[in-house]
């Protein structure tokens, strides 16, 4: 990192790297940086590098010691809960979930991960809970009426679950003339 420029400033640039799919990139740049400094974000950050490449052990590495250094992220604790829940480790995805909602009780998309791993649990009923959750934070939330949705539409809530995808796709056609639902 050059003298003159500021964290944020290398942080920022590092974001763009990863935005832009640039992961080679941007793992030198917090790769140089970690040498200069131990930082939770740096980690953090590097963690969301190997989580887009695959490499779930160096991801779930480095998210361990963003935590060890700063254990009250939610974030780290949600992308955790998405590795485990790709490595079909259902129970650690649960509760890295949980841990992410207990520290942060607004996180929607905790609870819409967490409902999804129970659904594919088929545990409909707890499933439901955390949808209903995520709907009282947020009900026009398009992620979340999207999953809601499919999950209606799965448990035999057909007319329900259409009315949240003609919310989330607006009218649906079908030929000439729009289906309505009420």
């Amino acid at each position: 990192m050059e003298k003159n420029r500021s964290i944020k400033t290398e942080y920022d640039e590092i974001i763009k790297l990863i935005e832009k799919k640039n992961y080679t990139e941007a793992e030198k740049a917090l790769t140089n940086l970690l040498n200069e400094k131990k930082d939770f974000y740096i980690h953090q950050l590097l963690g969301i590098v190997y989580l887009n490449t695959g490499d779930y052990e160096k991801a779930i590495n480095h998210y361990n010691l963003s935590l060890n250094i700063n254990p009250k992220n939610p974030g780290v604790f949600f992308n955790l809960g998405i590795i485990y829940q790709k490595l079909k480790n259902l129970d650690k995805s649960k509760e890295s979930y949980l841990k992410s909602v207990e520290i942060d009780p607004n996180f929607i998309d905790a609870y819409v991960n967490l409902a999804k791993v129970y659904e594919s649990e088929i545990k409909m009923h707890e499933a439901n809970k955390y949808y209903l959750k995520a709907m009282s934070l947020n009900k026009d939330y398009r992620p979340l009426i999207k999953s809601y949705s499919k999950f209606l539409i799965k448990i035999g809530e057909v007319s329900k679950g259409m009315s949240f995808q003609y919310k989330y796709f607006g009218n649906i056609r079908f030929g000439k003339t729009n289906l309505k639902i009420n």
